[in-house]
């Protein structure tokens, strides 16, 4: 798709889209006189009143015109804004048209930093036109959309407008480059494969990429990715993806849970709870996502992403409840579930983390369903005993539009993870073995970001509760893995 800005309309628009607050519904002046009196009639049968969300089709001749409400200008964020944009495009694409003009007027982009604005509705547009449609007959898939202008009426802000646009085109790259490794079936999304779509990151400029093997993995002695990957014919990976840009100082190292596919191992899951587990590695795609978008804006930053991946399978050779693993560090764990594997895989990584001399870790995990309980599919869960680190974090998210909430780490956590006969256990419980499982995960992660003298690494762990969708999707993004993650890092570098 082509995303250009121009300051006047062109002749080819088959769409025009027009976005109001619902206390300014007098601004049409980037309206045509008939499109202006179409909107006129409308406003006064009070079938459009600018409510959030709100979107009414009008004829103007043989064009269409879409006009979207923003609710109230005070009210109105990001989120809004970015959900206004996908929702329209939507229902444009599904009337399969191909060329839409994008009307922004002075008063709504001013509510904003201009940059930002243009940012995230590029990316916004991105998303929503993208649909995962590889295996569908070809009369079936969703009609491409060729071009989208937007069109700016304060010409003082076009050139930050361009620069906007710019910059949520390279974040949508990343962006969708994550959705799509998501949303590949796990027949093809091998831990191989996985490496394979890392390996192409070289491409692009100051990334580097090693793929650690199975003998390699053993040299390392990473004994809980290689027990979790025991039950599965397709050898464990251990993916290194390293950016460099002209800052070379200590990295940020991204650490993203892999698992290709997750049926619970011997602690097999019931059939409900296994559909929708090809989207258990979307803490690593979330991982190469965000370092393909920081290369193509050729960031100043230094990071590095560790990816364990493989798949936990049962098998006469998986590995067991009651089974010691002992994991780079040369602690042990003691196994309660099989099911509670990515924790195990993680481990490794947080402890090779260690040897990078790292600035901060943070990683990404569809770690556990008690974070979807407790938050739901909007917001993920944000783990961290570093208040700064959590303060940045949570400001960058909300800054573009997504969402975290910060849930605890602390002595009971750590406290349940203890075990009698092992360093640590893989499961535990606040008061009752199914109370807060998603902090005592986190614990079980915080056990391995310290070395051999106590010392801990600042680090963060991003629970991705709402990193997909259901198959209907939402009004303004279409179902299966949505890219959450990625923007937010990209912000919080910036």
């Amino acid at each position: 798709m082509n995303s250009t800005v121009k300051i006047s309309r062109s002749k080819k628009e088959q769409a025009v889209v027009y976005f109001l607050y619902e206390d300014k519904l007098k601004e049409l002046s980037l309206l045509e006189k008939k499109e202006q009196d179409a909107v006129k009639t409308v406003l006064k049968t009070k079938d459009f009143e600018g409510k959030n969300g709100q979107i009414s089709l009008l004829y103007v001749g043989e064009k269409r015109l879409f006009i979207v409400g923003l609710g109230k200008r005070k009210e109105c964020n990001i989120r809004h804004w970015k959900q206004a944009v996908g929702s329209v495009l939507m229902q444009a694409q599904k009337k399969k048209i191909t060329q839409i003009s994008m009307l922004i007027s002075k008063i709504v982009s001013s509510y904003v930093d201009t940059d930002l604005f243009a940012q995230t509705g590029t990316v916004s547009a991105y998303n929503a036109l993208y649909a995962f449609d590889d295996f569908k007959e070809k009369e079936a898939k969703v009609v491409a959309v060729k071009s989208i202008e937007w069109i700016v009426a304060d010409k003082r802000i076009s050139n930050l407008f361009i620069k906007g646009v710019k910059k949520g085109k390279y974040i949508a790259e990343g962006v969708l480059f994550t959705r799509m490794l998501g949303n590949t079936p796990p027949t093809e999304m091998t831990p191989t494969l996985l490496a394979d779509h890392a390996k192409d990151l070289e491409k692009n400029k100051n990334i580097s990429v090693q793929i650690l093997n199975k003998k390699q993995i053993e040299a390392k002695k990473m004994g809980c990715l290689l027990a979790v990957s025991r039950g599965s014919v397709l050898e464990p990976k251990f993916i290194i993806v390293e950016y460099k840009g002209k800052d070379s100082k200590h990295p940020t190292v991204l650490v993203g849970k892999g698992i290709t596919y997750d049926s619970g191992g011997l602690s097999l899951k019931p059939d409900p709870y296994m559909r929708d587990m090809k989207f258990d590695m979307l803490g690593a795609a979330t991982v190469l996502g965000i370092i393909k978008a920081a290369a193509k804006m050729g960031l100043k930053k230094h990071i590095i992403g560790l990816i364990p991946a493989c798949e936990n399978m049962p098998s006469g050779d998986a590995y067991r409840p009651d089974d010691i693993l002992t994991a780079m560090n040369g602690k042990t764990v003691l196994i309660e579930n099989t099911d509670a594997e990515g924790r195990l895989i993680l481990a490794d990584a947080l402890v090779y983390a260690q040897t990078l001399q790292p600035k901060e870790v943070i990683d990404f995990a569809t770690l556990t369903g008690a974070c979807m309980v407790a938050l739901g599919n909007e917001r993920s869960g944000l783990f961290t005993p570093e208040d700064d680190l959590a303060d940045k974090l949570d400001a960058a998210s909300k800054n573009i539009g997504e969402m975290l909430w910060r849930l605890p780490v602390g002595e009971e956590y750590t406290t349940a993870m203890k075990s009698e006969i092992a360093d640590i256990k893989n499961l535990g419980g606040v008061g009752n073995p199914r109370f807060g499982g998603a902090s005592t995960a986190a614990a079980f992660l915080q056990f391995f970001t310290q070395n051999e003298k106590g010392n801990a690494y600042p680090w963060a762990h991003i629970d991705l509760s709402s990193c997909y969708y259901g198959e209907s999707g939402k009004a303004h993004i279409r179902g299966g893995a949505n890219g959450f993650g990625v923007e937010t890092m990209i912000q919080y570098f910036s």
